[in-house]
């Protein structure tokens, strides 16, 4: 009996589908807040000096990269009588929970000191949120027993992480004033986000319970790390497809990190209008996220994901064109809206793919679906990172003339980097 086989005998309904998906409201959450926040809390409350607040940022989501492939083979490698995966999100939770809140309440202290506590604190948080999110992730490979089950646990999952990054954007913001601004206001939000996250991260947790073999064997001896991790690495189809998603990550994500500079120099609003923009975008991608999961399911995730792919690439250059034509802030926001549609193929397709992918992969007792998911969330982290930097690059070319930098990046660069997107995902063949 394969290892697949052996941990998925029941089915996932909808109830046990929303209690997977809750997980993804606090990881959506999680993931957002210290994008938003955590640079501007260390210079302007922490005195932290930019230069130390900039490196204490990027580190952990430099060893992060490192560190998700090695959470994922060590989540395929154990066996207890609470499970294979649960373990990981219980003391993932827990950790995030507690680094979370004192990444954001740092004592009275000079500026080093801060530099020092944040640091840690930080380092901490992006290692617990591995040691959750990998595992979590790699549950719909593991545990759906078929195509139809893998691919609505992937689309609610990646709805809730949606409505958690909007509500990451929107509600730790106002947390902040509320609990009176300063190192109180960062305290008091961070308690209550850290509450209110770790009870929906418990969500996977309690769907796991009865669905997880207790302490299994495998058909033969248990495969080291580094063999996993080469079996990951090794296998093409995995590779074409990590690398179209990681393509396509790097143009929404140059976009992205332009936002900002398109709302306040280029369209002349106000810095609270970069959330109007941005919130705009994401309630878009929210509403048509199961739609795309949909279509996928109907006529198949590739085809529906290459389509996706243009549609970015398409809505980019229309934008572009538009704000070259001296589109207002109206017109702004219909582009904004139209590049959330079909976001929302570019975040749910690529996982639903992986994860039959996984699955497929998964056999004679072997498991490879965690250290696949760990590889996958390490590129999907290093197109992330990617896209800031292409924005930061077109920007400093043309000396930051944010109207030139927009043409280049909405009409060249973003349908360029989609259209290349199309060549791997068109030669992986085992698309379901």
């Amino acid at each position: 009996m394969s290892a697949v086989d052996a941990v998925s005998r029941r089915n996932i309904g909808p109830s046990a589908t929303l209690l997977y998906a809750a997980g993804s409201l606090g990881t959506g959450v999680f993931s957002t807040v210290p994008t938003i926040l955590l640079l501007y809390y260390c210079t302007e409350t922490l005195a932290i000096p930019p230069a130390w607040a900039a490196a204490a940022v990027a580190i952990p989501k430099v060893w992060s990269i490192l560190w998700d492939p090695f959470v994922g083979a060590l989540s395929d490698r154990t066996y207890t009588r609470f499970g294979r995966r649960r373990p990981f999100l219980i003391l993932g939770s827990l950790g995030v929970f507690a680094a979370f809140i004192a990444l954001f309440s740092a004592p009275p202290s000079t500026p080093l000191s801060a530099f020092i506590w944040v640091s840690i604190a930080y380092f901490a948080l992006a290692t617990m949120y591995s040691v959750f999110a990998v595992p979590y992730i790699a549950v719909p490979a593991e545990l759906g027993r078929t195509e139809a089950e893998r691919g609505r646990m992937v689309t609610m999952r990646i709805t809730g992480a949606m409505v958690g990054l909007l509500a990451g954007a929107s509600l730790a913001p106002m947390l902040v004033a509320y609990g009176g601004g300063g190192r109180a206001g960062y305290a008091f939000m961070a308690v209550w986000i850290a509450i209110l996250c770790l009870i929906a991260m418990f969500g996977p947790v309690v769907m796991l319970k009865g669905r997880e073999d207790s302490v299994r064997g495998s058909a033969g001896p248990a495969p080291s790390l580094l063999s996993q991790l080469r079996a990951a690495f090794a296998h093409s189809q995995f590779r074409l497809l990590a690398f179209s998603y990681f393509l396509q990550l790097s143009a929404a994500g140059a976009i992205t990190a332009l936002t900002p500079y398109l709302v306040t120099r280029m369209l002349g609003r106000g810095e609270g209008d970069i959330g109007v923009a941005m919130g705009v975008m994401l309630i878009i991608t929210i509403i048509t996220t199961p739609l795309w999961g949909w279509l996928g399911a109907r006529f198949g995730n590739r085809a529906v994901l290459a389509l996706g792919a243009l549609a970015y690439a398409g809505a980019s250059a229309a934008f572009g064109f538009a704000l070259m034509q001296g589109g207002d802030w109206s017109a702004a926001l219909i582009g904004f809206a139209l590049m959330g549609a079909p976001l929302a193929a570019v975040q749910v397709l690529p996982f639903v793919l992986m994860a039959h992918l996984a699955h497929a992969e998964s056999h004679g007792g072997s498991s490879l679906e965690g250290v696949f998911t760990g590889v996958w969330t390490a590129s999907e982290k290093l197109g992330l990172a990617l896209g800031p930097a292409i924005a930061g690059l077109a920007l400093a070319l043309t000396q930051e003339d944010v109207t030139q930098a927009s043409n280049v990046l909405l009409i060249g660069a973003s349908p360029v980097l989609f259209v290349l997107s199309l060549a791997p995902l068109l030669a992986f063949k085992r698309a379901a």
